[in-house]
């Protein structure tokens, strides 16, 4: 065949898109993109980097500089990570621009413990790549909450909206395939810009 990989190995790739709701496939019709899915949409089935998300949103990405620094996490961090109050971690905040613009703002904490140095530590441009980097763990899965937001004049402050501005806050918790709890992440999307979209279906 053309591609060099087996028609059991098409099959199956076509199927797990399928399965995905990506495409749809037919009997006598073929298999046809589901165009309603593309572009501005991010299955939360998938872990998609909010990088590429604007990407498929039609704009040209960047990541301002990474900040970090080590304090107490906070106390729905905390919470989330099963750790004890006053626990040291790393707060690591991220601005990703949407062709210039403030879209995305992530607000990362990881217990320290799993760190190393504060000296060594190596940036990344997404919560995924700043874990792997630094040893801290692969991400398998997230458990995501999603919290409709008002803008006031302090929050979120980073993404320039006017007080009064509706905006997505996401809380999310960042498993391993063991299930251990390796970071909490805070992500306020200005979603003007940048829509979520949650595609539901019949299992």
């Amino acid at each position: 065949m053309q591609l060099g990989v087996s028609r059991t190995t098409i099959r199956a790739a076509l199927q797990s898109l399928a399965d995905d709701g990506i495409v749809s496939r037919r009997r006598r019709h073929g298999t046809v993109v589901n165009r309603h899915v593309l572009r501005s949409s991010m299955g939360l089935n998938r872990l998609v980097s909010f990088r590429a998300l604007i990407e498929q949103s039609g704009h040209v990405p960047s990541v301002d500089p990474q900040v970090h620094r080590a304090q107490a996490a906070e106390e729905d961090a905390a919470e989330a990570l099963g750790l004890e109050p006053g626990t040291p971690c790393l707060i690591v905040k991220r601005l990703l621009r949407a062709g210039g613009d403030p879209v995305i703002h992530i607000t990362d904490t990881v217990a320290l413990d799993r760190l190393p140095a504060l000296g060594d530590i190596v940036d990344g441009d997404s919560t995924f790549d700043f874990l792997a980097a630094n040893g801290a763990g692969v991400v398998d899965h997230v458990r995501a909450e999603i919290v409709p937001r008002v803008a006031d004049r302090t929050q979120p402050r980073e993404l320039e909206v006017a007080p009064g501005t509706p905006y997505i806050e996401l809380r999310e918790t960042l498993f391993t395939r063991e299930h251990d709890r390796i970071a909490f992440s805070r992500i306020a999307v200005d979603d003007t810009l940048v829509r979520l979209s949650l595609v539901r279906r019949d299992l």
